[in-house]
């Protein structure tokens, strides 16, 4: 059966709410309840994919007869059946643009729907959204770390599908990496490409120099070129067919200061001063940022793992309801399992920290020459690269202390009231 969009309890507690009535609209935020240690902030990101899959997202009947079958909802009105099978998200969301730096408490998507529709839509939301974002700051912080030296997602072969992988690449990009292995990424949104020949491309030819000779014969221009791992010193003795061909050559070693050390002076006393280290091999932030206080001689790096597996418990998005409309009116949601602030919110940045206020006073802060950060959602939407510009731009305007890859200073955040 197809994937269901949808956990089973999600689907559950919606058949209650629709068997009680509870029909009309209520405000749903999605924010962060905490950060990982070390970590000042968080890159919004995943919103054109998340309103990709809403915009898509139905019950199939396949599913809807599986579920009417299932022993749990054997009490359950064909009514709701029939609701599942009409399912369409026609809901409004207002989101903080990609790229834009958030803070725990804070809305990253604000959705008003019917109740039920935005039951049905949690998992999507926190899955694509969280791992998004989880991305896009590792990556913004990879870069920050590398002091100028670009920075490739190579993590690809380590994401758990090719769905993951391409969500990844795209994330990676908004936080400012400076290309991309993955051919999905590079096809369908320009990200730039960037690859080496493998070790298995080495051993297929069962002698190195063959290898070489048959990659330059095919691409010349391509030029980024792959050390052996167990003597790559050795292995720049054998570029000498490429000589003003070889762009890069790519070390992968657990001694990657020491060795790129060693690398440096050979390319150079063999004559390939004009070609840069890429440097491999479990990197993250804080080894990055080792290698350049060093003063390592590698150009630009590329990381797999630390991209393709962000995971921390810290963050844990939350999708929770804000406010309700009654026939009385709305009314902001509060106590347990409601967003951290009641009711509709809007927030207003300044150099002095963030500020919430119910949309009803927002006018106020407008009138000021405020913009709220939480807009709706157009079909009109900016691009990937613009989203990557917003983000240099966002993040390089908050204080240095924040920006700190260890003990960051905390950035003001005002709650409604």
């Amino acid at each position: 059966m197809d994937t269901l969009p949808s956990e089973l309890y999600q689907i559950v507690l919606a058949a209650t709410w629709y068997a009680d009535g509870l029909w009309g609209e209520a405000t749903f935020d999605l924010y962060a309840r905490g950060l990982p240690e070390d970590w000042g902030f968080l890159i919004a990101a995943g919103l054109d994919p998340l309103m990709e899959r809403l915009r898509a997202m139905t019950f199939s009947e396949a599913q809807v007869s599986a579920l009417a079958q299932y022993p749990v909802f054997k009490q359950v009105k064909p009514a709701f059946f029939d609701y599942l099978r009409r399912f369409r998200f026609e809901g409004s969301v207002h989101a903080v643009p990609e790229g834009t730096p958030v803070f725990p408490g804070e809305p990253i998507l604000r959705v008003t729907a019917p109740l039920m529709a935005c039951g049905l839509i949690e998992t999507l939301a926190i899955q694509i959204v969280s791992a998004s974002s989880l991305i896009a700051t590792r990556a913004a912080r990879l870069v920050a770390a590398a002091g100028g030296a670009p920075v490739y997602d190579f993590g690809s072969r380590r994401a758990p599908h090719p769905e993951a992988a391409l969500l990844a690449a795209r994330s990676a990009y908004i936080g400012g990496t400076a290309g991309t292995t993955n051919a999905a990424a590079v096809l369908r949104w320009g990200v730039p490409s960037i690859g080496t020949m493998s070790d298995t491309f080495l051993a297929a030819y069962g002698d190195q120099q063959l290898a070489y000779d048959a990659f330059r014969l095919y691409f010349p221009g391509i030029g980024h070129l792959a050390l052996p791992d167990d003597d790559p010193v050795a292995g720049v003795a054998d570029l000498k067919k490429f000589r003003g061909d070889v762009l890069s050559v790519r070390l992968d070693h657990p001694d990657l200061g020491r060795k790129a050390g060693e690398v440096r002076a050979a390319l150079d006393a063999a004559g390939y001063a004009s070609t840069r280290i890429l440097g491999s091999g479990h990197l993250d932030e804080h080894r990055i940022a080792s290698l350049v206080a060093a003063g390592a001689p590698i150009d630009r790096y590329a990381v797999g793992r630390a991209l393709a597996r962000v995971t921390d418990e810290n963050v844990r998005l939350a999708f929770r309801v804000a406010e309700r409309q009654t026939p009385h009116g709305p009314v902001a949601a509060r106590g347990e399992g409601a967003a951290r602030w009641p009711g509709k919110k809007q927030i207003f940045r300044t150099a002095q920290g963030d500020t919430m206020v119910g949309v009803n006073e927002a006018w106020a802060m407008e009138r000021a020459g405020g913009v709220g950060l939480l807009q709706p959602v157009a079909a009109d939407r900016p691009t990937l690269a613009q989203a990557r510009e917003h983000r240099a731009r966002a993040v390089g305007a908050l204080p240095a202390a924040v920006r700190r890859l260890q003990d960051p200073a905390e950035w003001p955040v005002r709650g409604p009231g």
